[in-house]
């Protein structure tokens, strides 16, 4: 009774953001074979699937731990299953989004215009504390990209409040950086410590109440 289906095509993460516990639980990036991942997008065609979604704990590291291999390649293998008529990619890191790689996303019919870049912040001091890759004017300047060569993309993302340390001023920053990005959608949610992680043990930790105001000012 369904048409969708979702494909997991790799396992694990290197990034280490402070506050995620996946790296330490998971391990390192693990990378399927393509000529599986098409075995298996070939059999779920056979149970009446038209539908892909191509998933992983970190994506857009797909083919880092096998060599000469990326996650376009991936897409290249399922767009030429006959029977299959959409492919979507799950949350994505937005700093694989170069110029060679939209442009040749561009070019794949059957991939759907709608791409969920992970933000996490909109304010670049609370994106450093997170360790996270990329500053407001990177992300700004992938999205611009991305709606040159794909005009009518919708873009959605996540966002956390409450990150330990994060100021109203911090706060403000994001709420701004969001306005002016235009998502179609945002997933908000609120940060929760992790044993074992670096963010659990940092100062300044912001207060439950502080937390479910920012969340439901970003929702509203």
């Amino acid at each position: 009774g369904k048409t969708r289906a979702f494909l997991k095509i790799q396992e694990g993460c290197n990034q280490y953001c402070t506050y995620c516990i996946i790296p330490y639980a998971r391990g390192n990036i693990r990378s399927r074979k393509i000529h599986d991942i098409k075995a298996e997008v070939e059999r779920l065609v056979q149970n009446n699937f038209k539908e892909i979604v191509l998933t992983g704990i970190h994506v857009a590291s797909y083919g880092k731990d096998i060599g000469d291999i990326c996650l376009l390649d991936v897409i290249d293998s399922v767009h030429d299953v006959k029977g299959i008529e959409r492919i979507r990619l799950s949350s994505i890191e937005p700093t694989i989004m170069t110029d060679e790689f939209i442009d040749r996303l561009s070019q794949y019919k059957k991939v759907c215009p709608h791409f969920h870049l992970s933000l996490q912040s909109g304010c670049d001091t609370t994106l450093k504390r997170m360790n996270r890759k990329y500053t407001t004017k990177d992300y700004k300047a992938i999205v611009d990209a991305i709606r040159s060569r794909i005009p009518e993309v919708s873009l959605t993302t996540d966002i956390m409040v409450g990150f330990p340390g994060e100021t109203e001023d911090e706060f403000l920053a994001t709420r701004e950086f969001i306005k002016t990005i235009q998502f179609s959608q945002i997933h908000v949610f609120k940060y929760s410590p992790r044993k074992g992680t670096p963010a659990a043990s940092y100062e300044n930790q912001v207060p439950s109440q502080v937390k479910n105001k920012r969340s439901e000012e970003l929702i509203e």
